[in-house]
């Protein structure tokens, strides 16, 4: 019945704009080759982002350093957190990016978790088809604010940059401006399309692993209804086997997603913090491309960290949630041997299952309320020191 030919649907087009992208091996074996080819799939990645995101990056942070007042800085800062965080995910994914490749091939070709029948084919189907289109216009929407930044300064009088970066030339004019233009739209987009999928990436792979917690689930209340003991017995120690391969993949989603979770949360707080800050010198009338573009970058920015929390919070629920799944078993009529055997199953559920970023803190919903609550605090402490 796993014949349904794609369980990573919803991830199969960002995979391969990320590896336009720089951001995901073309395949381990042909990286591996010693050949021209295989020299530029490995090393691809930096002549893409030396020159336009790591050096973007770094024009941002001197132009935030030069900067002669706070309210100069802040224009800028905002935005250069926000490619900070990206350093760390980008980093990451490169250290990883074995590991990570491995852990998507095991998801999608490994026979411990093919489904069974045709219920679970249009579950896995129908939740697959919501986290792609969710993420596609997640996408877009962050794509909008690079776009809608870069379009309203057009229709400025004077010459201004979409993102204010450190230009090494005298570009306040009509001949230069559209260099400084040019490069602040490259590298912003550039950047914003790493950091999105980078964002879906990590999501997906903490999103993979609640589904296979939750087929789990599915596969326990089947056995409500089996009344030989055998057929019933065979079928736990299947579930169980699966359910010990699945925490382990569970760690490995851990180890790769915990460095970028961890930078986004704990810099997430300045970045709405200094957004905020922004937002209150950016008039609607006198730059209202800005305003709207501010406005969808701090609604993207909460989103981005609270999608994380989101997805790593499903996986503690319905982890959890396996062990009433258990009490809903035809336990009662078992034999004791098949007794015995749950209750060894019911003792292994009592580890919880969380994924912590950084061994700091769990990833769930309380972290993301404690940074929206942090970023709230930090603005107020910034608007009175401005004041």
């Amino acid at each position: 019945m796993d014949k349904h030919k794609d369980r990573i649907e919803s991830m199969r087009l960002i995979l391969q704009v990320m590896q336009l992208f720089g951001l995901w091996p073309w395949s381990l074996k042909s990286e591996e080759e010693w050949t021209f080819t295989g020299f530029v799939k490995r090393n691809y990645r930096f002549l893409l982002h030396l020159p336009i995101t790591f050096t973007f990056i770094g024009l941002m942070w001197l132009e935030a350093f030069i900067s002669s007042n706070l309210e100069q800085a802040g224009q800028v800062l905002y935005m250069s957190i926000t490619e900070m965080a990206l350093v760390v995910k980008i980093l990451s994914i490169w250290h990883y990016r074995t590991e990570a490749w491995r852990l998507m091939y095991e998801l999608q070709h490994a026979p411990d978790y093919q489904l069974h029948n045709q219920e679970e084919v249009d579950f896995w189907r129908r939740e697959q088809r919501f986290f792609k289109w969710f993420f596609y216009i997640y996408i877009l929407i962050s794509l909008g604010v690079v776009y809608s930044g870069c379009t309203g300064v057009l229709f400025l009088e004077g010459y201004e940059l979409p993102f204010a970066y450190y230009v090494p030339f005298e570009w306040q004019n009509e001949r230069r401006y559209w260099f400084a233009y040019g490069y602040d739209m490259a590298g912003m987009t550039l950047t914003c399309i790493s950091n999105i999928t980078l964002d879906t990436l990590g999501c997906y792979f903490l999103f993979h692993i609640s589904l296979l917690y939750r087929l789990l689930g599915l596969r326990l209340r089947e056995t409500k209804n089996m009344k030989n003991d055998t057929i019933f017995g065979q079928q736990l120690r299947a579930i169980f086997i699966m359910h010990q391969r699945i925490r382990s993949l569970t760690l490995t989603c851990q180890r790769i997603v915990s460095p970028y979770i961890l930078s986004q949360i704990i810099l997430s707080a300045l970045i709405i913090c200094f957004s905020g800050y922004r937002l209150q010198h950016v008039g609607i009338r006198d730059n209202p491309g800005q305003f709207i573009s501010m406005l969808q970058f701090v609604s993207v920015m909460i989103l981005q960290i609270y999608l994380p929390c989101y997805y790593g919070n499903e996986i503690t629920v319905y982890a959890n949630q396996l062990t009433n799944e258990v009490y809903h078993t035809n336990w009662l009529e078992c034999r004791p041997p098949i007794r015995k055997l749950l209750n060894a199953y019911m003792e292994h559920l009592k580890k919880p299952v969380t994924i912590r970023a950084g061994n700091f803190f769990a990833v769930g919903l309380p972290i993301f309320v404690k940074t929206i609550n942090n970023a709230y605090s930090f603005l107020a402490l910034l608007l009175n020191v401005s004041n």
